[in-house]
């Protein structure tokens, strides 16, 4: 126990109090944390949800439930509802050196396990400086970060106290953490601290506005080293967190000395060098120590619980939080099925009439190849026929960055001739996260060649890229969908090998749709007069690594270039043509072969599939074929040709 437990259990901190969720008008309790502790972690049997709760804050003289009314924050409060395989125990050890509460919540089960922790201020602070605090806190505990419930984060918040069913009394725990009162004037410098949270480098001139204030005398050196393992694992550069950590040092009331800056500087870098294999870091990219470098998952873990069930941006066609591809020769239709995709997720209305977004939500649409005039045209061909309603979604969701005339790669070779990833993506999603706000459900990229950098040949530059794009849907916790060129040899057929370059790029990424013409054999054979149709298209799954692939479908496009599904039932066209031109040319079989076998040639067919063709429709009784002579049509067959 901790020699300070006593003071800490005798400071008296501001509450408020509700009777339940309806409540908006508040009891404000001012109470020793030994009087809240205590009814923090003395459960509550209910039947139902609905009991007291209480707000972590002082309320102002109208004592009502608002964000405008707080006056001043108590403790900071966080919601597990997805632990993402943290155990009740790995929470407290996680949040054992704070003083302050764990503990299930009313909805807990052991199958979706619901924590709530509470850490308790040593000093009540400014409503204005809440955002700040808690923002901080987490950079400085990232690992809790991954798992707190980030919506969970409004000011005026109250909060069920620690309640079960009685059905569940077994499953409830709760566990008073005794560590130290978390002392929020080590986390009141909310413009440098945003920048090193949001910012995978950071040049000097954005560090002008940098406000005063910084740690107390006592605790410098220790929040020195937190913030530079914390510059190091974001990704910068030696140099850069060393600059870093000299501006924060000048922000202090009392800073320290500039060799000891330096010292702890060097000491963070040493032993982070010495667990990470001499590298210094990728943009970008996170290293931990070699002590926690892999996770090691147990099976029993896994096994405790029933597995989450598959999210999608569109049902049965795109999951969500992956990385997918479309591929295509170029001029094929690609960059307008992309506008299509971007239209339907952002109006939540049917894909090509037949799949379903779950919801409307948010697309951003990267484009490198076309600039907005031309991204302009074709966004008006495809909210064509919509709604007002669904027009307005769009408005609403669908954002698009012209990168046409910008030279932006996400991957390029360094001096040492190795592919890293740039900043480009980590700006990208911070500029997204800034003027569009979180809750992306989709990014396109179009197309690939325009942002990779190296060889595309080479697997581990593939590779790179891959990763590349695997940043951009981490940090925005989105789906990537990236448009790719097939290569010089690619058939008609459907398959992953005819991405261009290296084999890596396919194998890294989840999902694969090949757009693909569909040729005039095979369209006279399916439905007639190819002259007499649009110009038609196959869109099929060629890589599927979740689940069964998506049905393949007919689109066609129309004359202004936009696609819609072609619905048109298929039948042996080819049969029909065929007899209609045996009664007709009055040919023999032999001669008939000559003049019309071959691929090329009217029906599509080699000569020796046209001969099996023939005695097909022989042996079904639609045409004779004499020893010599020539074919005719049977009664069978004209009847067949008239229906």
């Amino acid at each position: 126990m901790h020699a300070n437990l006593q003071e800490n259990l005798s400071i008296k901190s501001d509450f408020a109090l509700f009777n339940n969720i309806k409540s908006i008008t508040a009891k404000q309790a001012h109470k020793s944390l030994r009087n809240i502790t205590r009814q923090l972690s003395t459960p509550i049997e209910s039947i139902e949800k609905d009991t007291l709760l209480i707000g972590p804050y002082k309320l102002g003289p109208e004592q009502k439930r608002a964000n405008r009314n707080i006056e001043s924050v108590s403790a900071l409060v966080f919601d597990i509802d997805e632990p993402k395989g943290y155990t009740f125990d790995d929470i407290i050890a996680l949040t054992s050196e704070y003083f302050g509460v764990v503990h299930t919540t009313w909805s807990h089960t052991m199958d979706h396990p619901r924590y709530r922790l509470v850490i308790h201020l040593r000093e009540e602070i400014p409503a204005n400086d809440f955002v700040s605090v808690r923002d901080n806190f987490l950079f400085f505990n990232s690992e809790l970060a991954l798992i707190v419930d980030k919506a969970c984060s409004d000011i005026s918040r109250a909060y069920y106290w620690f309640s079960y069913p009685p059905e569940k009394a077994n499953d409830a725990h709760c566990c008073v953490l005794m560590g130290s009162l978390l002392d929020p004037s080590n986390l009141k410098t909310p413009k440098f601290l945003a920048q090193t949270r949001s910012q995978s480098s950071i040049v000097q001139s954005q560090l002008q506005n940098i406000l005063q204030g910084g740690a107390a005398e006592g605790s410098r050196n220790k929040h020195l080293a937190s913030l530079v393992g914390g510059l190091i694992k974001k990704g910068l550069t030696r140099t850069e967190t060393y600059d870093q950590a000299n501006q924060w040092n000048q922000t202090l009331s009392a800073p320290l000395p500039s060799d000891e800056v330096e010292r702890t500087h060097n000491s963070i870098w040493n032993t982070h060098l010495r667990n990470n294999s001499n590298c210094e870091p990728i943009r970008g990219q996170t290293h931990a120590s070699n002590a926690e470098r892999f996770n090691l998952i147990p099976a029993a873990g896994l096994l405790a619980t029933l597995p989450p069930k598959r999210d999608w941006v569109i049902q049965d066609f795109l999951p969500s939080k992956i990385v997918a591809a479309v591929v295509a020769a170029g001029g094929t239709g690609k960059s307008y099925f992309a506008m299509h995709t971007a239209v339907s997720i952002a109006s939540g209305t049917h894909l090509f009439s037949k799949y379903q977004p779950k919801a409307a939500a948010k697309v951003i649409f990267i484009s490198g190849e076309d600039d907005a005039s031309e991204l302009q045209r074709r966004l008006h061909k495809a909210v064509s026929g919509l709604s007002s309603q669904a027009r307005a979604l769009v408005n609403q969701n669908l954002h698009f960055i012209d990168l046409a005339d910008s030279f932006e790669l996400f991957t390029e070779k360094n001096n040492k001739g190795e592919i890293d990833i740039t900043k480009i993506p980590s700006l990208i999603c911070e500029q997204i996260n800034s003027q569009v706000g979180p809750d992306i459900g989709l990014v396109i990229v179009d197309p690939v060649a325009r942002f990779r950098g190296g060889d595309e040949n080479f697997a581990a530059d593939a590779t790179r890229f891959v990763q590349a794009l695997q940043q951009i849907r981490d940090q925005l916790n989105t789906t990537v969908l990236c448009l790719h060129h097939v290569n010089k040899g690619a058939g008609a057929g459907g398959n992953q090998n005819n991405a261009r370059g290296s084999s890596a790029f396919i194998d890294g990424v989840r999902l694969v749709f090949q757009l693909n013409t569909l040729l005039e054999p095979e369209i006279r054979k399916l439905y007639g007069n190819p002259l007499a149709l649009p110009p038609l298209l196959t869109l099929q799954s060629v890589k599927s690594n979740y689940g069964k692939p998506a049905e393949p479908m007919i689109l066609a496009r129309r004359d202004d270039g936009s696609l819609e599904l072609f619905d048109v039932i298929a039948e042996d066209h080819q049969q029909n043509d065929l007899l209609k031109e045996i009664e007709v040319c009055k040919l023999s079989k032999t001669q008939f072969k000559g003049l019309y076998g071959g691929v090329k040639k009217k029906f599509g067919l080699a000569e020796k599939a046209l001969l099996e063709k023939l005695e097909q429709l022989n042996r079904e009784g639609l045409i004779t074929i004499p020893n010599r002579g020539v074919m005719t049509v049977t009664e069978s067959g004209k009847k067949v040709t008239t229906l």
